[in-house]
């Protein structure tokens, strides 16, 4: 059985390398019950901006994840019906984030959820051994040193392949100076912590 649903999106994350469907990426986003929803399999296609971004409101049909260990927001994506909408302004895009916010890191995952949105106080944005990308911040309870999986980010990084100081001086230093929001997710799992996007409005 499916459904049709309307979705902000929030999230597009970095892709990886399906055995069944190839490269794809998964979606995140709130829906009409306000309630956060994971996409995928998302062809990589998607990623473009001709198709959708972060704040654009989205059609699409979905069904009940059948996979292993499923996270409460996991859907399968049947079809993608188009962009049918977007939330322009920063203060409406603010007041959006706002009213979807998490205490912290540790509130998202005790409420039994995989999917949240925290304010992080950001010390570092590095790449570590393994290329990565990673984010050292604290929330208002700890601190943390998560991979960042935000598509923006690593687009960035493969403009700029050996000039990575361009790249902390917008997702580190930028940052800083503005209202910033990391969406926070964990991996199929349900085990390992990432920073899955960032939001960041000017500040008020």
């Amino acid at each position: 059985m499916t459904t049709i649903e309307k979705i902000v999106v929030l999230a597009k994350a970095i892709p990886a390398i399906s055995p069944l469907h190839g490269e794809i990426t998964c979606v995140a986003g709130i829906a009409e019950d306000d309630l956060w929803r994971r996409l995928h399999p998302v062809p990589t296609k998607y990623l473009s901006k001709s198709y959708f971004m972060k704040f654009d409101i989205i059609e699409v049909e979905i069904a009940a994840w059948k996979g292993a260990n499923p996270r409460p927001e996991d859907r399968y994506l049947v079809d993608y019906k188009g962009r049918i909408g977007k939330i322009s302004d920063w203060e409406q895009r603010r007041a959006f984030l706002q009213k979807h916010l998490d205490k912290s890191v540790r509130s998202i995952l005790s409420s039994g959820r995989s999917l949240g949105l925290i304010k992080p106080l950001i010390e570092d944005f590095y790449l570590d051994q393994n290329n990565r990308l990673r984010y050292k911040f604290r929330d208002i309870e700890t601190s943390y040193n998560l991979v960042c999986r935000e598509w923006e980010a690593l687009a960035l990084a493969r403009k700029y392949p050996n000039e990575f100081e361009k790249v902390k001086a917008k997702f580190c230093d930028w940052m800083k100076t503005r209202d910033t929001y990391f969406v926070i997710g964990t991996t199929a799992d349900n085990v390992t912590k990432m920073v899955v996007a960032v939001h960041y409005p000017p500040k008020a």
